[in-house]
């Protein structure tokens, strides 16, 4: 028993302690012109009030609650209401206990030589104890009655209860002149209270004439103010629990078993107060204070007031002669018509309280008074409801933000089958960024889609990874992946991974696939998840080989390329073996051109005639793959799409979290936030905006400014451009790296990195008009580079994001070149450094010697040793060094280092001229290398650390 009434008590306080302290705490100073002898008075008939309410209060313990509760019922459903009881007995005992301890401490003041200030009276000092003691006992008090207490108490079996009613009968003749038992009771336990507060009321008005305008006499007011506001809301709750009573002495026990609780209360009737659905499908509309009851027949429908929204602008036609308001709730929307426009307000104003409380968890003080906290409720809430009614959320629950009787913000929809999304919603679907678990039914794990929604479907960029070690990061549209996008398996079964173009949940277009467990890569073209069209495979053999492919199939002649750098163009086999016709043109010169087949392990056999021309002097180049096959502007337009997309937009910002993501370093992890989604917001010292993008940009329109903006913007991977220039690195990546790295695609890859640089800029220049439209300013023509040089600009800023891949191709498109720079940079170490000097031809007015004042031999030896030492021990540092942009760096400060030691010579500032510096350089490279290669052992500085040569060829500014 004492369980579950700790259980109702702590349903009550709950209710209770959402009142607002009407009370604050105030310390009274007792002013000198206080009439003493007065408020003593008033003092001591408070003193005599408290006594009698005391004896009162006693006489109703020993005669009325100490029996009821000693005839504890046997009947389940009776049980429930004696908690209720025995919890009304704490609240009674509680206020007892206080009336008790303020009669002492009136009685001690009366008797000290300092009484009669307005200290001393404690409803003025405890008043928010008071009132609170007072809220919760008729709160209990109004429970007990809704649920028929007092009857059920009357009837009680008990032998005890049966020997005290001629007693208790002679007792309640005092407070009511009713013959039944029932109402007695009734009134016994709530009359004796509220006479009590009209006595505080009477004296504190003698109180008030007693004292002078002033802060004393304001203080009393207020608290008058207060109690007369308990006095309304004590008649408040006893009218509402009498409303509500009479309500389930009307109603089947089918609607009471289940709608009765005693902290309901029932605040309008359709019967009372005459309003009904526009579809007619209730006979009965019940206004209660945390549902909404629409009855019909012997079946009704409760609609939690959290979740319901009421609006007079319904945008509908109305009958004539009614008078419509519009409820919304999460799974049905009616209309409610008066006949009357002031039965409709009333209605309107009920509601829209009801609400109000409900989502506040506390009712007002008073409760229907002006004092509430305004008469409309919020459109904007947080709540969790489960979904019951046919439709695709059939199940489901959703915990979060609603607007309108929809999911709208942030929340969380669970399925009863383990799906579950968590994210943004907008007008009930799935809108923006969030997170999607979808069970796999064969296995006991999930697929987790991690990207951005559109009107409750994928679209735009996310991160999805599959229960079956499958990793997809990219783009979707429509539920489907639509655009670029890198899948990734990283099973030990069968590793790969595809970067390219989808369309339809599909490989079409161009992509690159790389197969891990046989060690070879298809870059071109693809059609329903096959090769289909123009394609070249490259092996990690080395071999090369571009083909035409149909439904994954090669299909007529192509050429293959092999490590030697002979050339076959025609027909061969999966296996790579020559057959038909065919032509092999052989490093040496030769060609063979003819027929093509295979013996049965006897090798190649071919019929046709071999042409002996002279082995040409200089080293054919190596041919390049690609070049017509793929035009560069048709490789990754679905990265230049979603850009394009963004930018067309307007450059909303919401658009531009899901234009792009990308990070060169893939991973299989999931990332856990939306942060590391996009980009790893927050790591990075300078945050992009919108506004302060487009801002920027018409501030920094000259080109020394520009040229830094740009820069900054494209290391950023939160600005638009540096997330595309990400974007195409990890294209680029996919494409020339490892496997890819193949000297036939160097061409390619030359190609691809200008137009990227090409694409950058009409991008730049896009958001640049952009930004000067929504200003309301024209582009200047004058101030506006052209085409070609904008290029230009940004061609350099994005190397570096390019500089591994295009400097192994480079290296090994011109490796024999590079052995013969090598092995003469070796030779040359050889030479002491006057006759190294000599041999290269450098100037003798620039060898620094004349600093020396030694003989010539002592000469010839510390130059041998310190001849350019700060050139060369700044060059060394070179290998070392990984970053390309501390390479070109470093190549720098050598230069200045030479210029420098010149300088010095001439004892005069001195600008080496291109005829004077070369010869130096090489006499700083050499001497560089025999130092490395000395603590190193041999080898070359070129060889290890290629950075010197220009990875475009000769021509390629040209």
């Amino acid at each position: 028993m004492g369980g579950k009434s700790s259980s109702l008590e702590n349903a009550e306080n709950s209710r209770i302690s959402a009142f607002p302290e009407v009370f604050s705490s105030q310390e009274f100073s007792c002013a000198a012109s206080c009439q003493a002898m007065s408020t003593a008075g008033i003092l001591g008939s408070l003193l005599q009030v408290e006594e009698n309410f005391s004896s009162c209060l006693a006489r109703i313990d020993a005669l009325i609650l100490k029996p009821l509760l000693q005839a504890e019922p046997h009947d389940p459903k009776e049980k429930e209401n004696f908690q209720l009881l025995v919890l009304l007995n704490d609240r009674f005992q509680a206020l007892w206990n206080f009336t008790e301890e303020n009669s002492r401490n009136l009685r001690g003041k009366r008797g000290s030589s300092d009484s009669g200030c307005i200290q001393d009276f404690y409803i003025l000092w405890k008043g928010d104890l008071f009132l609170s003691l007072y809220i919760q006992y008729f709160v209990t008090f109004a429970n007990f009655v809704v649920v028929q207490g007092f009857e059920q108490a009357t009837k009680s079996k008990s032998e005890a209860w049966k020997l005290h009613k001629a007693l208790l009968k002679e007792f309640l003749r005092d407070f009511t002149s009713e013959s039944s038992l029932a109402p007695a009771l009734h009134a016994a336990l709530h009359k004796p209270f509220r006479d009590h507060i009209q006595s505080y009321l009477q004296l504190l008005s003698q109180l008030q004439g007693q004292l002078q305008e002033g802060s004393e006499q304001d203080v009393v007011a207020a608290v008058i103010r207060e109690f007369g506001k308990l006095e309304s809301f004590i008649s408040q709750v006893l009218d509402e629990a009498c409303f509500t009573k009479e309500l389930w002495k009307s109603l089947g026990y089918k609607f009471t078993d289940v709608l009765c609780v005693p902290e309901r209360r029932l605040l309008e009737d359709s019967r009372n107060l005459p309003i009904s659905s526009g579809s007619a499908r209730s006979e009965r509309l019940l206004l209660f204070d945390d549902v909404l009851v629409l009855i019909q027949g012997n079946s009704f429908q409760s609609f939690d007031l959290k979740l319901v929204w009421v609006d007079e602008n319904c945008g509908e036609k109305s009958a004539p002669g009614l008078y419509n308001l519009r409820i919304t709730t999460p799974e049905e929307t009616f209309v409610l018509s008066a006949k009357d426009p002031q039965m409709k307000a009333v209605w309107k104003w009920k509601l829209e309280q009801a609400v109000r409380q409900a989502l506040n968890g506390k009712r007002d003080f008073p409760l229907w008074g002006r004092s509430g906290e305004g008469s409309e409720a919020p459109s904007r809430r947080f709540f969790t409801y489960a979904f019951r009614t046919e439709g695709r959320l059939r199940g489901a629950t959703y915990e979060g933000e609603w607007l309108w009787g929809k999911p709208h913000g942030k929340g969380t929809l669970k399925w009863r089958d383990g799906r579950n999304h968590v994210g943004d919603f907008q007008e009930g679907l799935e809108h923006g960024f969030g997170i999607c678990l979808v069970p796999r039914r064969s296995e006991d794990r999930y697929d987790c889609y991690k990207c951005h929604w559109y009107q409750g479907k994928m679209r735009g960029y996310g991160i999805c990874e599959y229960g079956s070690d499958l990793v997809y990061k990219g783009y979707f549209k429509d539920n489907v992946r639509q655009g670029f996008g890198i899948l990734e398996n990283f099973s030990a079964e069968h590793p790969f991974k595809y970067t390219g173009q989808w369309e339809n949940d599909k490989r079409n277009g161009y992509g690159v696939w790389e197969d891990k467990e046989r060690g070879e890569r298809y870059i071109g073209m693809w059609l329903d998840d096959q090769r289909h069209g123009e394609g070249i495979v490259v092996a990690q053999s080395g071999l090369c080989y571009q083909r035409t492919f149909h439904a994954d199939k090669m299909v007529g002649s192509g050429i293959l390329l092999l490590e030697d750098d002979s050339v076959y163009e025609g027909n061969f086999t999966e296996d790579l073996t020559f057959v038909g016709k065919g032509k092999l043109s052989l490093a040496n010169g030769f060609v063979l051109e003819g027929t093509f087949g295979a013996r049965s392990g006897r090798g190649l056999r071919t019929r046709g005639v071999l042409n002996t021309a002279p082995e040409p002097e200089e080293p054919r180049p190596a041919a390049q793959l690609g070049l017509k096959e793929f035009p560069v502007e048709q490789r990754w337009t679905g990265i230049f799409e979603q850009f394009l997309e963004f930018l067309q937009s307007g450059c909303k910002e919401e658009m531009e979290e899901s234009f792009t993501g990308f990070h060169i370093q893939s991973s299989k992890e999931l990332r856990k936030s939306q942060e590391y989604l996009f980009c790893q917001r927050g790591t990075e010292e300078i945050s992009w905006k919108t506004e302060d993008i487009l801002e920027e940009l018409i501030q920094h329109q000259d080109l020394q400014s520009l040229q830094s903006y740009l820069e900054k913007a494209l290391k950023s991977s939160l600005h638009p451009l540096g997330k595309l220039l990400r974007a195409l690195s990890v294209a680029f990546q996919a494409t020339y790296s490892g496997i890819g790295a193949n000297r036939h695609l160097l061409g390619m890859a030359q190609e691809e990195v200008k137009f990227y640089s090409k694409k950058i800029w009409e991008f730049y220049q896009g958001l640049l008009q952009l930004a000067l439209e929504q200003k309301g300013q024209v582009p200047s023509e004058e101030a506006d580079p052209s085409l070609q040089k904008g290029s230009s600009l940004v061609l350099p800023l994005i190397l570096p994001a390019f500089y591994p891949e295009l400097s192994m191709l480079y290296m090994l498109q011109h490796q024999r070149e590079d052995e013969l720079y090598c092995q003469g940079i070796v030779e040359l170490s050889l030479f002491s450094d006057i006759q190294l000097l000599e041999f290269l031809d450098v100037q003798k007015h620039l060898w620094p010697l004349k600093d020396l004042t030694l003989t010539s031999n002592q000469r010839r030896s510390l130059v041998k040793d310190k001849c350019f030492l700060s050139a060369t021990e700044c060059l060394q540092k070179l290998i070392t060094t990984v970053d390309p942009r501390e390479k070109l760096e470093i190549l720098r400060k050598t230069y200045e280092e030479l210029e420098h030691t010149v300088s010095r010579l001439l004892e005069k500032e001195f600008r080496l001229p291109m005829d004077d510096l070369l010869p130096l350089l090489m006499f700083v490279v050499s001497r560089a290398n025999r130092a490395m290669n000395t603590s190193r052992g041999s080898g070359c500085i070129q060889r290890k650390a290629p950075t010197a040569p220009d990875p475009w060829g000769k021509s390629s500014f040209s």
